[in-house]
């Protein structure tokens, strides 16, 4: 069994033979060939394929795919599920100059994490096992959706895990991509020393939604781009704030644009509730043309609705709240954005939000 030692021996010889790449320490950029001048990564949800199959995908407004989910066990292996292998996703996206990482964990698959991280001996098994399975089905990286690190022995191997990945990941030919979908503020943020792995990543994704849901004290937006009324559940102007003062640079910092919306049966914002649901974006415009009636709110830059009897809102993001943030994101130089999920705002025939998204980072 490898102890802490020979695992710091193993990371410095594969960090010389990395550092030795004149390529392998750079971030990997997206395509030269892509007309986008931001990076653009969307979520693919593997359980999704029937539905919305690698066809539907709008390529021109995306750089990057993150196929969502693979996950680690307690003792180091990787767990892929018999649904999630898709070649012609791959192969389709990278005939558009799209890069394909795939994407570990996300909410309910992070089980598997503090075992595996626990350890030199399951990290390694861990690492092996990614870089061949990427190898072999044509990934061009890897994602790390972590929910969440959550305490100080977890904070300590998280760091171990990243850097021995990066490295390992920096070591093939060509490079692997690593990134990170990260926490929006410092309720989680505080157990990742970004400071310390910032170096290590190549993008570092800030979920930029779900600031409000089923756990919060009161209904409120689901990705506001700035905070009204002083509520402390933040906004998406407050995380890349936040980002900023952990030492995460600009030129790595993406932030979270939903493709859904929360509800809140409750009859307006900043109240008690019950319940909340959660809805994509094409369910949303249903219940608009049934006749909710639509909001503007001039504060948080982003609409909601609402039912006709005001027992239920549903905060989301339009056409127009995306455009904002896009513009927010080009004039403060943040590299990019992540989409949760692409299949979301496909309606009648078309990907609304996505192509906003495209118009609005295309190169000049």
């Amino acid at each position: 069994m490898l102890n802490e030692c020979q695992s710091i021996m193993r990371f410095g010889l594969i960090l010389i033979a990395c550092i030795m790449s004149w390529e392998c320490l750079t971030i990997h950029e997206y395509p030269a060939e892509n007309n986008l001048s931001k990076v653009v990564i969307g979520y693919y949800a593997s359980w999704k394929k029937n539905e919305f199959d690698h066809n539907k995908i709008q390529y021109k407004y995306l750089t990057h795919i993150a196929h969502a989910f693979t996950k680690p066990d307690s003792k180091g292996n990787l767990i892929v599920n018999e649904d999630y292998l898709y070649p012609e996703l791959n192969q389709t996206a990278h005939e558009n100059n799209v890069k394909v990482i795939m994407s570990i964990g996300g909410w309910g698959n992070c089980e598997g994490f503090p075992g595996m991280s626990s350890s030199a001996e399951n990290r390694e098994r861990f690492i092996d096992q990614v870089l061949e399975f990427s190898k072999n089905n044509n990934y061009d990286g890897v994602d790390i959706d972590w929910e969440f690190v959550s305490n100080p022995e977890e904070q300590k191997n998280f760091v171990f895990f990243i850097k021995e990945l990066s490295v390992s990941l920096k070591a093939q030919n060509p490079p692997l991509l690593l990134t990170m979908a990260a926490p929006s503020g410092n309720f989680w943020g505080r157990w990742i020393n970004y400071e310390e792995v910032v170096d290590y990543f190549d993008y570092i994704s800030c979920m930029t939604y779900e600031y409000h849901g089923e756990w919060s004290t009161h209904s409120g937006h689901n990705s506001p781009l700035y905070t009204c009324n002083n509520d402390f559940c933040g906004s998406m102007n407050d995380s890349h704030l936040y980002f900023l003062k952990r030492q995460v640079p600009l030129k790595k910092l993406l932030l979270g644009i939903p493709f859904f919306g929360k509800s809140f049966d409750c009859s307006g914002l900043y109240q008690k509730f019950e319940k909340s649901n959660y809805y994509g974006y094409s369910e949303i415009m249903n219940f608009l043309n049934s006749g909710w009636s639509y909001t503007w709110d001039d504060c948080s830059e982003v609409p909601c609705i609402q039912n006709r009897d005001k027992t239920e809102i549903v905060s989301f993001d339009d056409r127009r709240s995306i455009d904002l943030k896009c513009k927010y994101i080009k004039e403060n130089g943040i590299s990019g954005v992540i989409i949760w999920e692409l299949s979301q705002d496909y309606y009648q025939d078309s990907s609304v939000l996505l192509e906003v998204i495209g118009k609005e980072f295309k190169r000049d």
